[in-house]
């Protein structure tokens, strides 16, 4: 044994070392590195050497300033900028306190005038506003006078109370400005921080002239003046903080088109019911919603097309008449902010802290304490934006409020629907409010509404009596058709086709009404001549839907081309992502020409609505792409999306071969951040019009669902060759830096798929990989350095860099042996603030789960490694293992503390836990492959199985080691758990009953750290502290080839590539290396970035990527 081998320290030595010492370094805030320089620029001329690169290297990395761009640049990008406001200090340091010599006040009398105890805080607090006399000189103006005036006055008896009161505010308001001014982090809060401070000075020279107009009585300010002064005082407080106020709420950034009457409303075509319909249900809601002792919840269900949104609308808008609608979210599918479950609870606390100021106020506080709320899970919005305001500002309350929430079927993310119903059914009852739903009655919502049957009350809307639907439907019709006058038996006729639909009887009015070259009487006349079908549930409305193509497309004054134009209008329509511009569909249909676009919707226009607001088109009703999208319903007319998704990749491509160029948006320089370049967001709508922004943003999408064909590759290939950076340049100045990274994963899916040119497949990857080192790295800000920085660092080897670097020749060049070994270089670093023991990738790949030191669980962007939940919280000591369910919906956590926690994915709400079995720490956790249990593996040497979704312990604690279990892996048919200890010996048990499978095996010489099985099963792979990776076969427990060698300190974690070919593990000596299986050979690797351990390796679902997690507290 060599000596090194001999004194090494033993895990428990390790471990106490690391709390006792580390953490003690970590508390004493004593920093663990010299601090960054000050902005250094890149080299203009070739860096050659290591240690250049290197300073380059780490400027980029560490620094938020951004290089300037090389001295060979062309000249629109390479002229410095002139000033930009508020950027003379890059770096500025604390500006100090105002001294005592900065406002001068010298009462002529000290003796006889004596400022007010109430005075002195506000006076000194007005003294500290010096400190940002820089930064706005209107509040050292604007101080100094009301220092003087607080000198001079003598406070009354009378008005004492009101000076106090005043005295007060002030110290508060000038307290909070004071803060405000402090941490400016916006451009927003500068300007709110401005406008208070000139409201500020105008007030007080106002009061100063009063003070100053008595010469007989300079320090006694008449009575009436006096009253002047708190007047205008008061107004000067009542300003600020209504600035304040607004600045406060934005924080929620609330989805304003959600409100029932917003301009979203003509766009989507809402509209209340007609005068005399719905009285019978209207008049229950208003008996709900004014019955103080009745259900908190009203639940209005019905299929589509029954006429839900069309009664919440008008329910709002009786409700808004009466002064007592809170709030409304009209979900839509339509727009993404809509239908984001994560918006719906911001929204709604912001409009009624726009309806109440006692909520205002108590909102207020809590964003106050908690910013940055709006970003946070569905639960703590609902806790801290709702739950909390509410209680505290129910006795200010008016009675009879409603918050209505519409068609919360639409929203996407129905885990995130069942949370808020979930939450509404504990709290709702507590609450100074109703809430009025309304859905379809969908599988997830309908359930959830059965278990609370109690608590909420409940309309079926196609379940209520036929003949009260049939005498609104008969209004309706009459109403709605009197240009055509149609007789009794007409009216009935068509209310018996539409049986309780009445999106049938709103289509078959837009239908009549918009005739071209029929008219109306001739419409009215064909429709009541169709054969009567009552056999099917979709019978009616799909003959209608049948009757209106066929009007649209069988016309027999249609030219053929105007047939064509009809059929690509209707298509690109419905298999649009967003609604869309007559414009975009011109460039999607392939049409060109937005007049024939405008003439082809024009037949349509019974099922497609296009807004008179904005301009853009959608389908009417969601029933609509139902029927087109059912070859068996729609027959003829059927639309293929795989079929006509291929025609719609193609114009994307087209489109962006067509527009795309260098410099898009004629940036003249790169040595300030996108959004502080003059007119910006102009340039962005001018250069990049709707129809380009939405091909750049949705090519992967219609990719997607298209068929593989050599029309599509070649396509493909050309826009990577070609096309990517510029590309990049629309998704980065329109900042959608998850999307352009998620649609290359979506392409590089799609190539998968099948047999495909691994030279693509290449491709893709290497810009893959481009994009995400240059949306992780802080030179994104600025768009430019696509090409100054990230290109001439981006590896030599890569496909990106040999396509675009001839053509950028006169950059930055980088030389010397780091630039030839950048390859190995991490694609993104993401800092978690603290040390991570464990990392996961949900099965999808679009989430990475982090369990960290400091007791969190951290669930980020796999693409770009932005926070997508606030860190998830409940354990009392570091989170040692985390895992995703196979199916994704959970993330269970091992801890310290001894427990184990199962979370929901979604919102990063807790499902069960804490379970509680083990005596010491919970080191590892693993599902099975159905999801269903979840396998522990502790410090106290045992075993546990669990219910990931009762928390029931179903088998154990099971012990057969002698030491620590650090590992336990599922099986892949989950018959079996393999375990890893520091008794050196990996164990195999039976899942059925948690008996042993073998006997233990053994094979390494120190603690066996880390245990994974290969995707079919037949091996299984472990690390250990004697620095080996081994493979074993699961049938005999034999190892299948000799240990892997290479790793200079221990292995702490291993992982088994998704194909089952390669095997990744990470090092205490700071390396990641990657070995073939088979025969132990390296891979790749050693892969250089970590300071310090590594804890945690894990591979992408994809196979592509490689994540790390470390105690230098970054992935």
């Amino acid at each position: 044994m060599s000596e090194h081998e001999s004194s090494r320290p033993k895990k428990r030595v390790r471990r106490w070392l690391h709390e006792a010492i580390g953490r003690s370094l970590s508390e004493s805030h004593l920093p663990m590195s010299a601090p960054a320089s000050s902005s250094v620029p890149l080299s203009q001329n070739s860096i050659s050497g290591v240690a250049e690169v290197t300073q380059a290297l780490e400027h980029a990395s560490s620094t938020p300033h951004l290089p300037p761009s090389a001295s060979e640049l062309p000249e629109s990008l390479n002229s410095p900028p002139g000033p930009v406001a508020g950027n003379d200090h890059p770096n500025p340091q604390p500006i100090p306190l105002a001294t005592a010599d900065i406002f001068v006040s010298e009462p002529a009398d000290k003796a006889t005038n004596t400022i007010n105890q109430s005075w002195a805080s506000p006076r000194v607090a007005l003294q500290g506003l010096g400190s940002v006399s820089r930064v706005f000189p209107h509040l050292a103006s604007a101080a100094s006078i009301l220092v003087e005036c607080f000198d001079g006055l003598e406070i009354t008896a009378k008005n004492g109370s009101d000076y106090e009161h005043l005295a007060r505010e002030c110290t508060r308001l000038i307290q909070s400005i004071e803060v405000h001014t402090n941490t400016l982090g916006s451009p927003s809060m500068t300007k709110c921080i401005s406008g208070i401070t000139i409201e500020i000075k105008q007030q007080a020279e106002e009061i100063g002239k009063m003070r100053t107009r008595n010469t007989m009585g300079r320090f006694r300010v008449a009575e009436v003046d006096e009253e002047n002064v708190t007047n205008m005082s008061m107004s000067t407080w009542s300003i600020t903080n209504s600035q304040l106020v607004k600045t406060s709420l934005k924080t929620l950034k609330p989805v304003k088109q959600a409100a029932y009457d917003s301009a979203l409303a003509s766009t989507v075509g809402r509209r209340s019911c007609t005068e005399g319909t719905r009285t019978k249900i209207m008049s229950d809601l208003n008996d709900w919603a004014r019955d103080s002792e009745g259900p908190s919840i009203f639940w209005m269900n019905g299929m589509a097309g029954t006429g839900k949104t069309t009664i919440a609308c008008t329910f709002s808008q009786v409700l808004e008449e009466g002064k007592r609608l809170a709030a409304s979210f009209f979900c839509t599918r339509t727009t993404a902010e809509c239908k984001d479950v994560t918006r719906i609870i911001p929204t709604i606390a912001y409009q009624l802290a726009r309806y109440s100021t006692p909520f205002q106020s108590s909102l207020c506080e809590v964003l106050g304490e908690e910013p940055d709320l709006s970003s946070k899970h569905v639960q703590k919005q609902f806790e801290r934006l709702l739950r909390d305001p509410l209680l505290q500002s129910a006795d200010a309350m008016p009675e009879n409020l409603v918050v209505i929430i519409d068609a919360l079927d639409e929203c996407e993310d129905q885990t995130g629907v069942k949370l808020i119903l979930d939450l509404l059914f504990q709290h709702a009852s507590t609450f100074p409010l109703k809430v009025y739903v309304t859905s379809r009655p969908e599988p997830e919502i309908y359930n959830k509404m059965a278990l609370h049957s109690h608590a909420r009350e409940v309309v079926h809307l196609h379940d209520i009596e036929k003949s009260l639907v049939r005498a609104d439907i008969a209004l309706y019709l009459q109403a709605e058709l009197a240009v055509v006058s149609p007789s009794a038996s007409d009216v009935d006729e068509l209310v018996e086709r539409s049986g309780a639909l009445f999106i049938y009887a709103a289509t078959l009015v837009r239908y009549i009404n918009s005739g071209k070259r029929l008219n109306p009487h001739d419409r009215l006349r064909s429709v009541l001549d169709m054969a009567h079908e009552t056999t099917k549930h979709h019978t009616q409305i799909d003959a209608l839907y049948t009757a209106i193509l066929n009007s649209a497309l069988n016309d027999s004054d249609l030219e053929p081309h105007e047939k064509y134009d009809i059929q690509a209008v209707l298509r690109t329509v419905l298999l649009a992502q967003e609604p869309v511009s007559i414009e975009t569909i011109a460039t999607l249909s392939g049409i060109k020409n937005p007049g024939r676009v405008l003439s082809a919707i024009h037949p349509l226009r019974s099922v497609l609505h296009q807004s008179e607001q904005t301009g853009v088109v959608s389908t009417l009703h969601a029933s609509f792409p139902d029927f087109m999208f059912s070859h068996e319903r729609s027959g003829a007319y059927f639309c293929d999306t795989v079929e006509h998704s291929h025609a719609l990749a193609e114009s994307c491509f087209l489109a962006m071969q067509d527009q795309l160029r260098f410099n898009i948006c004629k940036l003249e320089t790169s040595f300030i951040p996108d959004t502080a370049i003059n007119r910006i967001e102009d340039r962005i709508k001018e250069k990049i019009p709707p129809p380009l922004a939405y091909v750049c943003r949705y090519w992967g999408s219609h990719l997607a669902l298209a068929s593989k064909s050599e029309a599509l590759l070649k396509m493909l290939t050309e826009f990577i060759c070609h096309r990517l950076l510029f590309w990049m340049e629309v998704m980065n100045l329109r900042r959608e830096t998850g999307t352009y990274l998620a649609t290359l994963v979506v392409a590089k899916q799609w190539l998968n798929m099948g047999s495909t040119s691994p030279e693509l497949v290449i491709l893709v990857e290497d810009a893959r990989n481009f994009v995400t080192s240059f949306a992780s790295s802080p030179v994104a800000q600025s768009t430019a350095h696509i090409y100054i920085s990230s290109l001439p660092l981006c590896p030599q080897s890569s496909s990106v860099y040999q396509n675009y670097w001839s053509q950028n020749r006169g950059l930055l060049e980088l030389k010397g042996s780091l630039i030839e070994r950048r390859e190995a270089a991490a694609l993104a670093i993401w800092n978690l603030g603290s040390e991570v023991y464990s990392i996961a990738y949900s099965p999808d790949g679009a989430r990475v789960a982090a369990g960290c030191d400091n007791h969190t669980i951290r669930i980020l962007n796999a693409h770009d490694g932005t926070p997508l939940l606030d860190p998830l919280q409940g354990h009392t000591g570091s989170v040692r293992s985390v895992a995703f369910s196979p199916d994704g919906k959970l993330i269970a956590s091992g801890s310290d503390d001894h427990t184990v926690r199962v979370w929901n994915t979604y919102t990063g709400a807790p499902t069960t836990g804490p379970l509680q079995a083990h005596k010491e720490c919970v080191a590892s956790i693993s599902f099975s492959p159905n999801s269903m249990q979840i396998v522990s593996g502790s410090w106290d040497h045992t075993i546990c199985i669990w219910d990931a979704y009762n928390g029931a312990l179903l088998r154990g604690p099971f012990a057969q080691h002698e030491s620590d279990v650090n590992s336990v892996a599922f099986s892949p048919n989950g018959a079996l758990i393999a375990s890893a200890s520091d008794d050196k010996t990996i164990q195999l048990w039976n899942t059925h009953d948690g008996t042993p499978a073998t006997s233990p095996l053994e094979g390494h010489t120190d603690s066996v750290t880390s245990v994974a099985f290969t995707p079919d099963g037949n091996r299984f792979v472990s690390g250990s502290d004697d620095r080996t990776i081994c493979v074993w076969n699961t049938s005999d427990g034999l190892l299948s080839t000799s240990p892997f060698q290479g790793h200079t300190d221990y292995v702490t974690s291993v992982a088994v590539s998704p194909d089952g070919t390669r095997i990744a593990a990470g090092s205490v000596d700071c390396t990641v290396r990657v070995w073939n299986i088979d025969d132990g050979s390296l891979v790749a690797g050693p892969f250089v970035g970590h300071p310090e351990w590594i804890y945690s390796v894990a591979f992408s679902p994809d196979g592509t990527r490689i994540i790390s997690g470390s105690l230098d507290e970054t992935i």
